[in-house]
């Protein structure tokens, strides 16, 4: 643990430090640095420890979920580093060295408290990111996500205030050793606990800052969002439903957004706004993983995710400047032949064609699931399909010649099918016949379904900050009462 300590006050130190000298960036590679030394010490775990001292020590474990984020998290901000040639204000990059110091903190976490701190300092910073650029646009964004996620983190830290008052605790690994009778008020505290993590991990209903803030921030700000910054809402969800047993709510709220996040995929215009959907939709493979108890389909879903996500966000903020257009169909024909195929290649990905890490991460979740779950995945993974059927079209059109501009956005790519790649040899099971066939045949169906829904016109709600304070305030009830029912 000592070694993990020591990486993510690297981060922290260096990220201060950005805001007082002018070398950010050599400031952040040398986080960087610092944490890929700390993890390769701790890697790839280490028991259960303490930090601070006392009744009040905040537990914390280096287990497969911890070590995971943390491999991406390294990862991603190398693509970062690289990726950015400059023209960006040096506490950009103070910033974004923060925020990948606080997701390496959260996910080792192991105390409900703790994990309140750690999510609302993403918040705080992530805020800041969204709206580094000063565009009106990208300021109400950032405005919308810090008062939505505000509310939710409100709920949630009542919640915390109930589950220690009934539990006389804080730590997540006594209330999974203890299981303490489900009182009302420990009912209570659970849903609010559970409102306040789904409100930062982009479930439908809870989470509705989501389009806005992804589809109109910076490109590398929206890959890092999408990427990591919800899924720390998501690996809270996680640790909770694990210590009080409460899988089913996870499955419960990864149907929801599952689906009406493909439903709203499947007439957004805006590319951005569109893959932010997507991102909504995804964390339902992840939400049902984590709780039917397949925590190794789960993470790999959301390390693929992360991968492959932030390789559709990077090439789309390219296309978008390319283009000068926000809108899918005004991008046919402008947009050069290395992001027509870094797009292109994103979306196979994401509806999960074999070789690429969609496909082994999905393998890893189905294997496990039982029959209905299956038919659910399948049913998404169509929906999937259908949606991003549009981006497939835009390889096929005429624009600027094909040429290596952007060698970290390749680097990605080589990650997201080198991580399929190893999926398939370390679990034989998803490398059967069958299987692969079966992938190959629901993402060309849901491709075919897709070209004539896209032609289809619907009106969506757009979820302006009224209707989205309504619809938290609405989904916290219907929480509080499923956990009641369910007793």
């Amino acid at each position: 643990m000592t070694a993990a300590v020591a990486g993510i006050a690297g981060y922290f130190v260096l990220g201060i430090l950005g805001f007082l000298v002018p070398w950010a960036r050599a400031l952040s590679a040398g986080a960087l640095l610092v944490g890929t030394v700390a993890y390769a010490l701790w890697f790839p775990g280490f028991p259960t420890g303490y930090l601070g001292l006392g009744d009040w020590a905040i537990p914390w474990r280096g287990d497969i979920l911890a070590a995971s984020f943390w491999g991406l998290s390294l990862f991603l901000h190398l693509i970062l580093l690289v990726h950015q040639e400059g023209g960006r204000p040096q506490h950009y990059y103070a910033l974004v060295t923060l925020l990948f110091g606080t997701v390496l903190s959260t996910v080792l976490s192991q105390d409900i408290f703790n994990l309140y701190v750690s999510l609302e300092l993403t918040s705080l910073i992530a805020f800041l990111l969204v709206g580094i650029e000063g565009k009106p646009a990208q300021v109400w964004a950032s405005l919308k996500y810090l008062i939505l996620t505000s509310c939710g983190m409100i709920f949630y830290l009542l919640g915390v205030g109930f589950v220690y008052a009934e539990t006389e605790t804080l730590s997540l690994v006594r209330l999974s050793s203890s299981a303490p009778a489900m009182a009302p008020g420990l009912r209570l505290g659970i849903a609010l606990l559970l409102t306040g993590a789904a409100a930062k991990g982009g479930v439908f209903f809870y989470a509705l800052w989501l389009p806005v803030a992804h589809g109109y921030a910076p490109a590398p700000v929206s890959a890092l969002l999408s990427s990591l910054v919800v899924k720390m809402g998501i690996v809270a969800l996680a640790r909770i439903s694990a210590a009080f047993g409460i899988g089913e709510v996870l499955v419960a709220l990864g149907l929801v957004t599952g689906f009406l996040g493909i439903l709203h995929m499947f007439w957004e215009k805006k590319l951005k706004v569109f893959l932010a959907y997507s991102t909504m939709s995804q964390l339902g493979y992840v939400l049902l993983g984590f709780g039917l108890g397949a925590w190794e389909g789960a993470v790999a879903y959301a390390v693929a995710h992360g991968l492959f996500k932030a390789l559709l966000f990077l090439a789309a903020g390219e296309a978008e400047r390319e283009a000068k257009s926000h809108l899918i169909p005004r991008h046919v024909g402008r947009i050069s032949g290395e992001t027509r195929a870094l797009l292109g290649l994103g979306a196979l990905a994401i509806m999960g064609v074999p070789p690429l890490a969609g496909y082994a991460a999905k393998g890893l979740i189905t294997a496990v699931a039982p029959p209905w779950v299956k038919g659910v995945l399948i049913a998404l993974s169509l929906g999937t399909a259908a949606s991003f059927a549009r981006l497939l079209v835009l390889p096929l059109g005429e624009g600027p010649k094909f040429e290596i501009r952007h060698p970290a956005l390749w680097v990605l790519v080589a990650a997201v099918a080198g991580t399929g790649i190893w999926g398939l040899v370390s679990f034989p099971g998803i490398a059967l016949p069958r299987a692969l066939l079966t992938a190959l045949l629901v993402s060309a169906a849901g491709i075919t379904m897709g070209w004539p829904f896209s032609r289809l016109s619907a009106r969506l709600p757009r979820w302006h900050l009224e209707e989205a304070l309504l619809a938290l305030l609405f989904a916290s009830l219907a929480l509080l009462l499923f956990q009641f029912l369910s007793g």
